[in-house]
């Protein structure tokens, strides 16, 4: 049959792609401006990258056992990033090429952005002038870029391509530089990462889109799900709690540490989704289970455990923790998310601050008490990797635990303000904006197959659909 419709969504493109009006310097912003950082990037690359002469280079001492025990962790970590994060973001239902696609480009620019910020704070470049590259740097890479794709979620939608960039440019050092502070002055134990990677991630995106506020953003028709959309979600999802063991473990020293990393993160995501579920349907007025929660909230147990996975020894205490992130997870959803924006007018798109902000503090929170839980001598030799201050400077419990928590509080800092600074810079006039209509849509930056505005915006809209000729007519009636 033959749509009615065919004709006006035609001339609705050519009306969208007539209304961009870019200047020829706003048009080749983004050209320009990879360009050059490309460019800086392979110069920097060349003058002071190199191979581990240790493991990546002929005559090498190490007989590949980083390489097979890292590796593992490495490969499930990249499906994390490339695979569950860029799946996950694909919920909005016009916005699944940009979420996949610009989730791709970010974390390869952060990639390559992260290895230099972070190699030019290590002693060894402090020596020597080199920065060193093994399958550690690749993994810390891969850390830095999710910091990226969690504040990514925030803004999801709102920024264009040239935004994401300078995005990226301004975050990734300031999440290496606080990162660098807690661990190295104070001495924190977060082994996942769940401080310096999801509560910077998280608490950034929301200072950032505070800043960054527009009002036509909230309350947006485009920002919003269909069916086929959250089950592409749901795959993300699935990617992400499947490899969240190995990301919590990818660093975990020494073995017995690594194998209760592992251990520890899953007992905590088993006990979050099971909670996520129940919760799910009790706070629901209709008793029936939210694809939001179930997408989302079923990953916080992961976040929880993260910055203590290789300190917990007790498998109820795990449990217990991503039982409890769940249901704070799912609460925030449902109450904190919907009070945020209305009294604060603070957007997020994805409700990271449910799954990473959120139960990131939890992390945090939950590392200070399990560091006084336990005396130091149950730890025995692997002290020395949890613990270094404890063994090495004379640090009490009641010490690490407080340092535990300036870490945290140093973190959230660093990242509200950071975040701030950038929301208050992408809001420059010459930067490209997104515009109002196109919000949480692909249309300006990709190019779209001819069904696009037919199966994420007409088709919902659809009552009714009968045949009044089966050759050559099909009458729709509209919502």
């Amino acid at each position: 049959a033959t749509l009615l419709l065919s004709r006006s969504l035609s001339t609705d493109r050519t009306a969208i792609e007539s209304k961009m009006g870019h200047s020829p310097a706003q048009t080749y912003q983004f050209t320009v401006l990879m360009v050059v950082i490309h460019t800086i990037f392979l110069v920097l690359f060349g003058l002071y990258v190199t191979f581990d002469e240790e493991y990546a280079m002929p005559n090498a001492t190490d007989d590949n056992t980083m390489l097979n025990t890292k590796y593992p962790n490495y490969t499930d970590t990249h499906v994390m990033i490339f695979v569950g994060f860029g799946f996950l973001m694909t919920f909005l239902k016009r916005y699944g090429f940009s979420a996949v696609s610009i989730n791709m480009l970010l974390a390869c620019v952060t990639i390559e952005w992260g290895i230099l910020c972070r190699g030019f704070l290590t002693e060894h470049f402090a020596e020597t002038g080199k920065i060193t590259l093994n399958i550690e740097q690749l993994l810390e890479a891969d850390f830095a870029a999710a910091v990226i794709l969690i504040s990514m979620g925030v803004m999801l939608g709102k920024l264009s391509p040239i935004q994401y960039v300078i995005m990226v440019l301004i975050e990734t050092p300031a999440a290496i530089a606080a990162e660098h502070l807690v661990e190295h002055v104070f001495k924190i134990n977060d082994v996942g990462d769940s401080i310096v990677v999801h509560v910077f991630g998280a608490y950034f995106g929301i200072a950032c889109s505070l800043a960054f506020a527009k009002k036509k953003q909230r309350g947006h028709e485009y920002d919003g799900s269909i069916y086929h959309t959250d089950i592409f979600a749901m795959i993300g999802a699935l990617f992400l709690w499947v490899s969240w063991p190995s990301f919590n473990a990818a660093t975990a020293e020494p073995a017995e540490a690594h194998h209760r990393a592992i251990i520890n993160t899953l007992l905590s995501l088993v006990g979050c989704t099971i909670t996520t579920f129940l919760t799910s349907q009790l706070f629901e007025p209709h008793k029936r289970f939210n694809m939001v929660h179930i997408a989302n909230s079923t990953l916080a147990g992961g976040v929880a455990i993260g910055t203590c996975a290789n300190v917990v020894l007790d498998p109820i205490l795990s449990l217990a923790l991503g039982s409890f992130s769940g249901v704070i997870s799912v609460l925030g959803y449902i109450y904190l998310t919907p009070f945020l924006s209305a009294r604060l007018g603070m957007h997020d798109t994805c409700g990271v601050h449910n799954l990473h902000g959120m139960p990131g503090v939890l992390a945090g929170l939950f590392s200070a008490v399990m560091a006084v839980a336990y005396p130091k001598e149950r730890f025995g030799a692997s002290l020395s990797s949890i613990y270094p201050a404890m063994a090495h400077d004379g640090q009490t419990e009641s010490g690490q635990a407080l340092m535990q928590l300036a870490g945290l509080g140093t973190v959230l800092g660093c990242s509200l303000i950071a975040g701030a600074v950038t929301g208050v810079l992408l809001r420059a006039p010459f930067l490209n904006q997104v515009r109002d209509e196109e919000y949480y849509a692909d249309g300006d930056y990709f190019h779209t197959p001819h069904d696009y505005d037919f199966t994420t915006r007409i088709a919902e809209r659809i009552k009714h659909v009968s045949v009044l000729d089966e050759e050559h007519k099909t009458k729709m009636t509209m919502a």
